[in-house]
């Protein structure tokens, strides 16, 4: 892949100019769709500013698109209910100003609804699906803050908007349904949803009788504990996502690993397997280290970004890299770091966060969460 050019949205935004890649799982519908290629000029607009009364504050957790181009997404705090967060919307006048609906105001210490959204994620029909760190009334949940919620918010002919509880976290003996999710769940085949709840990986069914949680996998039982992102899921019915612990400590530079992408695949008598396909700074200290923000298809290969690592900054452990997994001969996996964050004084970004994206030309979208000076991180900044 060859590096292409780079833009500042705000944020940094990092576009690369894609070639070929070897094939790795893929299917096409997999590919994220976005604008083709960037403006020759880009005008920077605040469409909206929280905070005000009844409003949400701190936003977090990206935001989603609906098929009338109106955003959605969470913040942790505010609201109408004491200040548990809350699901809003944003849509475009004619004017080209933008309007702020406030969807669901989450409670705090109200059993009966979650708080502290997470992340958001939307399907054909517009309804929306998240989870809360907190909240719920798992009957096996310790502590005032409970275990967390993954819930729907469904548009109605009204205009309306109704949230519902799909699960209580800790609803299972020993919590085996996991609890205190910090990913927002990932769509499946039929509208289940996937995601990861502690060191749970977990399938959520609807069905006649309501939903039914089935816990696929828990963590920590091989290498790769304490999942740093969710669950991306591919045409076989393989999920991908990535770890913060790695290899054993004294393999790494930094003392509880550097990270690793693992898969999960279901094996004929239904148990699953984690499978790790890459541990970074495995065999070098300018690959990556601390891989989240999740995993994204394209054409073949498997593309994130590490918050640290790379080529640059290394003094300071590495301001962060983009990376390319594909499959070689004898299947193999071969990782490639295809931009190394920090250069030209830490003016081209650094700490890379959040997940990346294609357009239908094949460049690489994403974003930093600063930009700063090698050796001075305190001064980075959005």
């Amino acid at each position: 892949m060859s590096q292409g050019r780079m833009r500042w949205i705000a944020v940094l935004v990092l576009i690369f100019t894609g070639a070929g890649w070897a094939s790795f799982a893929s299917p096409e519908d997999q590919v994220p769709e976005v604008p083709g290629g960037p403006p020759a000029q880009v005008q920077f607009q605040i469409v909206h500013s929280f905070g005000a009364a009844g409003d949400g504050i701190a936003p977090g957790g990206g935001m989603v698109m609906d098929s009338k181009g109106n955003l959605y997404g969470v913040t942790g705090a505010g609201g109408t209910q004491g200040g548990g967060g809350t699901v809003y919307e944003l849509s475009a006048g004619a004017n080209g100003q933008w309007t702020e609906n406030i969807l669901h105001s989450f409670p705090i210490k109200d059993p009966s609804d979650g708080f502290e959204p997470i992340g958001l994620v939307i399907d054909g029909a517009g309804n929306l699906y998240g989870t809360t760190q907190f909240g719920g009334d798992g009957q096996y949940c310790v502590g005032y803050l409970t275990c967390g919620t993954v819930y729907e918010v469904s548009p109605g002919a009204n205009g309306e908007w109704t949230e519902s509880i799909l699960w209580n976290f800790c609803s299972l003996p020993d919590c085996a349904d996991g609890g205190d999710p910090l990913v927002a769940p990932t769509l499946g085949p039929g509208g289940s949803l996937f995601g990861v709840a502690g060191l749970t990986a977990f399938q959520l069914t609807p069905g006649s009788g309501g939903w039914t949680l089935s816990a696929l996998y828990t963590f920590c039982d091989e290498t790769g504990c304490t999942p740093t992102s969710g669950l991306t899921l591919d045409a076989k019915g393989n999920l991908y996502g990535e770890g913060g612990i790695g290899q054993e400590v004294g393999d790494c530079l930094y003392q509880f690993g550097c990270g690793i992408v693992f898969a999960l695949h279901q094996q004929p008598n239904r148990q699953w397997k984690q499978i790790v396909l890459w541990e970074f700074d495995k065999y070098g200290n300018n690959d990556g280290i601390g891989a989240e923000g999740g995993l994204t298809f394209h054409d073949g290969g498997l593309y994130g970004v590490t918050r640290a690592g790379g080529s640059n900054c290394v003094p300071i452990g590495g301001c962060g890299a983009v990376f390319e997994l594909t499959r070689g001969p004898g299947n193999n996996i071969i990782e490639q770091v295809l931009w190394s964050f920090g250069g030209e004084g830490g003016a081209q970004g650094v700490t890379p966060n959040g997940g990346v994206a294609f357009n239908k030309q094949g460049d690489l979208f994403g974003v930093t969460g600063g930009v700063g000076r090698p050796g001075d991180m305190e001064s980075s900044t959005a």
